[in-house]
């Protein structure tokens, strides 16, 4: 664990603002940045994922492949309104993104550091994927017109020396396109929202002016950014946890000997009956998730709440 300074203005702060699992994040109070500090180190957190011990694990990423093909579309329409060509993405999870944009004819490349996720990638959908950090040498010589990423930002260990590799890496006029949140601008009455941040996996939670900075500094021209509240996700998604833990079947310990079996009989049966019905309804709940966070969240109030940003950067001409 060390302790560090925020990364852009390289200020000091102790205004904690998340305390989860035995980490905390600090916001520094110029720019709004978010930083768990003090943070593991780098071998710690790689570790995480080379063992599949991270929050989100292999067997989630490659089972939900129906929510996750309706992201991507989403993405994709947007993607395509600037660029096409060979497409890299950076922590590709189960690969659904890249087999959606080989389809609709992007040349498509993986990076993955779960090795489950990067066999899936090769072995099911045939797509070339690296099991190592973006570096010169990725893909040997290969240069690409967009390098994506969801959800991943807030997880490299150095924002800013990523964001350097990913520019080195983009034909001229390449596009870095990214999804991530702007915990960093959030009014703190909205946290109690998150049923949790993700610590240790989360390093760094950013606001929008944030994400201007590491841009600028890196070499990127800001295009546009797409803006959705997922406030009304939250909340649903609080509310259904509650909803699961209350008929979610338990074990009963304590009953007379003779109730014992007609008991375990009764719970197995009511467990098949729980377990069927939210199978079956696992896409009903991905596509109602799919509208509240990309058609409801885009007119939904946004001033200091929780959002979700797909985020649009050309590479600046060399001169």
């Amino acid at each position: 664990m060390e302790y560090i300074e925020c990364i852009f203005c390289h200020s000091e702060t102790t205004d904690v603002v998340i305390e989860e699992n035995g980490f905390f994040g600090a916001q520094c109070k110029t720019c709004r940045l978010i930083f768990i500090n003090p943070r593991p180190k780098f071998e710690d957190i790689v570790d995480l994922y080379g063992h599949d011990n991270a929050h989100a694990t292999a067997e989630s990423h490659i089972k939900f492949s129906f929510a996750k093909t309706l992201y991507t579309k989403h993405t994709l329409r947007i993607i395509k309104k600037y660029t096409d060509g060979a497409l890299l993405e950076i922590g590709a999870g189960a690969g659904y993104f890249l087999k959606e944009a080989q389809r609709q004819n992007f040349e498509v490349y993986a990076i993955e550091f779960n090795k489950i996720q990067a066999d899936f990638i090769l072995d099911k959908h045939r797509i070339p994927c690296e099991f190592s950090a973006l570096n010169e040498n990725t893909f040997g010589t290969k240069k690409f017109d967009i390098i994506y990423h969801c959800d991943v930002l807030s997880h490299f260990y150095n924002p800013i020396e990523e964001f350097a590799k990913i520019n080195s890496k983009l034909n001229p006029m390449g596009y870095v396109v990214f999804e991530t949140g702007n915990l960093g601008d959030v009014n703190k009455s909205f946290f109690k929202y998150y049923s949790k941040f993700q610590y240790p996996d989360h390093l760094f939670f950013f606001s929008e002016a944030n994400i201007r900075a590491l841009l600028d500094q890196t070499g990127f021209e800001l295009i546009k950014i797409y803006r959705y509240s997922i406030l009304p996700q939250l909340f649903l998604k609080k509310v259904l946890l509650k909803l699961t833990d209350i008929i979610k079947p338990r074990k009963i310990n304590s009953i007379d000997i003779e109730k014992k079996y007609l008991v375990q009989y009764v719970i197995y049966c009511y467990s098949k009956l729980f377990f069927s019905i939210r199978s079956k309804l696992k896409n009903v709940y991905s596509y109602l998730f799919y509208l509240i966070r990309y058609k409801l969240g885009s007119v939904m109030p946004k001033k200091e709440r929780p959002q979700t940003m797909i985020i649009v950067a050309r590479k600046k001409n060399e001169r």
